[in-house]
């Protein structure tokens, strides 16, 4: 397991804990607290499930005008000519990418 997940696992024990707030704001920063860590826990599972660390090179597809244009990923079939590219299908089907979305390099 990972050593900053354990930890961030530590520390939303200790806010579950907490349950007497002296304000309703108090409460709400409190429960903000909580799915900070939560998500950060997410993230931190997830990069290390898929392999991406602080030196992944990660870029943002730009984005176009036209707002029917997306992206795809093809295979180039060792050819520079688009007709013998085939799109790759991923686990759940082919996707379709729009400008903005990441593309993350590990």
């Amino acid at each position: 397991m990972n050593p900053a997940i354990d930890k961030l696992a530590e520390y939303l024990s200790e806010l579950e804990g907490v349950s007497e707030f002296e304000t309703i704001e108090e409460k709400a920063k409190h429960i903000g607290n909580i799915n900070l860590v939560i998500n950060a826990i997410s993230q931190l599972e997830l990069c290390d499930k898929h392999g991406i660390n602080g030196g992944s090179l990660v870029s943002v597809l730009p984005k176009i005008e036209n707002p029917n244009f997306c992206y795809v990923v093809a295979h180039e079939n060792e050819s520079t000519n688009p007709e013998n590219w085939v799109e790759v299908e991923f686990e759940k089907g082919k996707i379709q990418f729009s400008g903005g979305d990441l593309v993350i390099r590990k």
